[in-house]
């Protein structure tokens, strides 16, 4: 029986073909082992630990930027922090956390390593060291300057606030068993209007 001669550089091509298959593998297998490393907690129907401080600056409207900042309460051990994903009336998961920059997490005066989900990029997993009762965060939302770049909810002369991404949440809890507790700062001479109930006003 004749044979066709086998081309040259089959073995090569074969031996690339089956490192490539290996190490699309160990890809997969990378994934899942940094998954289980980091779960993500369910949303459960139990209260948090107490009300989430929240201070947004909103006073930077010619660079569209606003300043966030977050105090809350904590236990010892590894927190997830959640960036809202699903937001009302958007009917999808449209929650625009690739505007979120400059996150940094701090217990007192000492600044915590973050690491984000391997998976899910709008998870943030901080380990809470013993003894830490609150944590300090701060960041900016980096809102568009553009129609093209998105709803544009910041110029000189209007200010469209939505508190949905102002905000890190904790894993693990329904949002109705989360309390809030936010404050604004807006430009000099503006006045607010708004659905939630004010506490108080300083001019």
């Amino acid at each position: 029986i004749s044979m066709l001669p086998r081309p040259q550089g089959w073995a090569r091509l074969t031996r690339v073909a089956a490192a490539s298959a290996i190490l699309s593998l160990c890809g997969l297998f990378s994934v899942a082992a940094a998954q289980a490393q980091h779960p993500i907690p369910p949303p459960q129907d139990k209260p948090y630990l107490g009300p989430i401080r929240i201070q947004v600056d909103a006073t930077d409207l010619d660079r569209h930027i606003f300043q966030v900042r977050q105090q809350l309460p904590v236990k010892a051990g590894r927190l997830t922090l959640l960036f809202p994903r699903y937001l009302p009336g958007a009917h999808g998961p449209y929650g625009t956390v690739d505007r979120l920059a400059g996150l940094k997490v701090h217990a007192g005066t000492q600044e915590l390593a973050w690491l984000r989900d391997t998976v899910d990029p709008f998870a943030f997993h901080v380990e809470v060291p013993p003894g830490v009762a609150e944590l300090s965060l701060a960041f900016q939302y980096l809102s568009p300057v553009q129609r093209e770049g998105g709803r544009v909810v910041m110029t000189p002369e209007m200010l469209n606030l939505q508190w949905i991404s102002m905000l890190l949440y904790p894993a693990g809890h329904h949002a109705s068993a989360i309390q809030m507790q936010a404050e604004v700062s807006l430009p000099a001479g503006w006045t607010q209007a708004s659905a939630l109930r004010v506490d108080g006003q300083v001019e």
